[in-house]
């Protein structure tokens, strides 16, 4: 029964000279037992490698078949979250490739072009979904820790981005107390295979910097909100103990490595495998019908293809307009805009007339065809998206019965579950100010999780 094994590098730590040393044990490491892993370096990280004379690190990189992005500048304030919490949506894409473009250049000019991007820390921003493609990174690799959305074995689309949030299977933190958690990291990966099912993805997550020091090198620099004119390197592990370290790391790659059942791959090649991101079909409403009783509105799976609740939404519309089954639907996202306030994932509606479903429904197919995204309202006197589709759903369901329909009636917004709540959200990440609480991007998340889908392997 095999599983995929992602080892994720962060290599950020742009202060600390000692951990220069450290990335480069770990690619001697990663080299001798010929384990593929994926590395996300920080722009400023690539320059002030460069201008520390290491560019043999530097092209050794160039040799990695996953290299990624791991944001400008990391922790510097204002971070990623800081800067984007407030801004509208459109601004906040547009803000966001304009400050990281400077550090996908500079990587891109000293080592290569990125192809993945993992957001630096808790700074988990919804843009990702719409700058990502434009950035030409199309693949969001996030983890467990830090995601918005729910911990998955398997990747999702977010508009036109795959995202990757697996569960983390290692002790937190891992490097840095290395060697005493030597064993328990070695057992967590193995017990993988036999708690999970076949393709499966789990990933352990290294930063180099944590085999040489003693603390985080952005904890000590900008903890709080903290923002100084000299930056300090990180406190340093004695020189024995930096050796014990990395013999430590030795033993452990080389544990996994053996491992029965894990299949080690990174993140490009793994994505490599995934069917490519498309339109579904319209089926026999009866199918979709049955899927929105066994699963309400969210990300299903329906003869073969994957649907967003933005596209089932969609197909309802077309069995309204008397569309023939096996035509494909036109591409369809979240709406530009969609409530501010918070939705209970079940919520009574109250039944919409016929003729108000009918008229809503050439609303949407109208939206779609025009701005490929989902109408939030429709009706002259609007009515929500949410609320049409469950008053077009009910009259599919009992179509040409005269019984008298209820005053209202629900259908679950199963895609609000892939978000996470707030409470579970690391918005206590020690480099944000103190009381930080971004809701508006959690919001934003929320109204995009309209184009969740489930990404499948070809």
């Amino acid at each position: 029964m095999t599983v995929y094994g992602l080892i994720r590098f962060d290599i950020e730590d742009f202060v600390t000279q000692e951990s220069n040393d450290a990335l480069e044990f770990i690619l001697d490491i990663m080299d001798e037992f010929q384990v593929p892993a994926s590395y996300g370096i920080v722009g400023k990280k690539a320059h002030y490698l460069d201008q520390g004379h290491r560019q043999r690190v530097l092209a050794r990189l160039a040799t990695k078949n996953a290299l990624g992005f791991h944001s400008t500048t990391h922790s510097e304030h204002p971070t990623l979250s800081e800067e984007l919490a407030e801004m509208e949506y459109q601004a906040g894409v547009q803000r966001f490739i304009e400050r990281e473009t400077v550090g996908v250049d500079t990587v891109t000019k000293l080592i290569k072009a990125p192809l993945y991007f993992t957001q630096p820390g808790g700074n988990w921003v919804p843009h990702t979904a719409n700058a990502l493609v434009q950035l030409h990174m199309p693949v969001f690799f996030s983890d467990s820790w830090n995601s918005y959305l729910i911990t998955s074995s398997q990747p999702l689309w977010i508009e036109d981005v795959v995202h990757w949030s697996p569960p983390v299977l290692n002790p937190k933190p891992f490097a840095m107390k290395l060697p005493d958690n030597l064993d328990e990291a070695v057992e967590m990966v193995e017990k993988a295979p036999s708690q999970m099912s076949p393709r499966d993805a789990f990933m352990v997550m290294v930063h180099p910097t944590e085999l040489v020091t003693t603390k985080f090198w952005d904890a000590v620099n900008f903890k709080f909100g903290a923002t100084t004119a000299t930056l300090r390197k990180a406190p340093l592990r004695s020189q024995q103990d930096r050796m014990e370290a990395f013999e430590s790391f030795r033993a452990y790659i080389r544990h996994i490595s053996r491992a029965s059942d894990i299949e080690w791959t990174d993140i490009i090649q793994l994505s490599a495998r995934l069917k490519p991101l498309q339109p579904p079909h319209l089926g026999e409403p009866d199918e979709l019908l049955r899927a929105l009783s066994d699963h309400g509105l969210g990300p299903i799976v329906m003869h073969g293809e994957s649907f967003s609740a933005a596209e089932v939404v969609l197909a309802l519309a077309l069995y309204w307009t008397q569309a023939t089954p096996g035509q494909e639907l036109p591409p369809v996202k979240a709406p530009l805009q969609w409530g501010s306030d918070r939705l209970p994932l079940v919520h009574s509606f109250p039944i919409l007339t016929i003729d108000t479903v009918k008229s809503g429904a050439k609303e949407i197919i109208s939206q779609a065809r025009q701005s490929r995204s989902l109408s939030r309202a429709v009706g002259t006197e609007p009515v929500s998206i949410e609320n049409w589709a469950h008053s077009a759903f009910f009259h599919l369901m009992h179509h040409g019965q005269k019984n008298r329909a209820p005053q209202s009636f629900s259908l679950p917004l199963t895609f609000l579950k892939y978000v996470k709540e707030p409470t579970q959200l690391h918005w206590d990440w020690p480099i944000f100010p103190p009381e930080f609480q971004p809701f508006r991007l959690w919001r934003d998340t929320q109204r995009l999780a309209w184009s969740l889908k489930v990404a499948q392997y070809r």
